[in-house]
């Protein structure tokens, strides 16, 4: 429980910090950062609920699932993308808006049955249908691998691009880099039944992802109104 108030309060504070940079200098890359942090926020907000209510209700379930299962890391990786290729993200983003809505539409409109879980607020997508095109379970993982793979590999570049030009930057990175391993692997157990580690997961990758964004940010004077 005190691991969930802590990776939602430091959410909550991520997102707030980044949508205030949005605020003040707009930009693609942090208009898709901000949003995927709201969301990650809500996933976690929605799992706390759950727990202190003893169980899921249908909304909750679905807000979590929308936005945590599903998009977790979706748009922090297309706002990843959009900071060194900001084009190539619009059009991304454009491509994959017809699945979005789609997934949107699944995961509004699929039977639950919390009968399925381990647990009554258990953070696992089987009280959806099984995985298939007309189920929502199907449709996370090229989201969330390619959110991840995104996130990841620019975090990689960017580490590796200021290793010695700006350390204190690269070291941001390198967090931000570890936070989004964290993540996908908790990530991954969830999806394949491990239940029990996500509290600790998020937790230990919002606290990373954190520190990452807050030395990145002190390490860099932002040329051109970029960020």
């Amino acid at each position: 429980m005190v691991l969930g108030l802590l990776a939602t309060a430091l959410s909550w504070a991520l997102f707030a910090l980044t949508f205030g940079r949005f605020r003040r200098r707009p930009s693609l890359h942090n208009a898709l950062y901000s949003l995927g942090l709201l969301f990650f926020a809500l996933a976690v907000s929605a799992e706390l609920l759950a727990r202190l209510q003893g169980g899921w209700s249908p909304f909750l379930y679905r807000l979590w699932y929308l936005t945590g299962a599903m998009h977790g890391v979706t748009f922090l990786g297309l706002g990843s993308l959009a900071l060194l290729r900001p084009r190539a993200a619009r059009g991304l983003l454009l491509a994959l808006s017809p699945l979005f809505l789609w997934g949107l539409y699944l995961v509004a409109s699929a039977p639950l049955d919390f009968a399925r879980l381990p647990e009554p607020y258990a953070p696992l997508g089987a009280a959806f249908p099984p995985p298939g095109l007309t189920s929502p379970r199907l449709w996370t993982l090229p989201f969330n691998l390619l959110g991840t793979l995104l996130m990841a590999g620019v975090a990689l570049y960017t580490t590796l691009l200021f290793r010695r030009q700006n350390p204190l930057r690269a070291r941001g990175t390198a967090l931000i880099l570890l936070a989004t391993l964290v993540l996908a692997s908790t990530s991954a157990l969830n999806r394949f039944g491990v239940a029990g580690l996500e509290e600790a997961g998020r937790a230990l990758g919002v606290g990373l992802l954190y520190l990452g964004v807050l030395l990145a940010d002190g390490s860099v004077a932002y040329a051109g109104g970029r960020a």
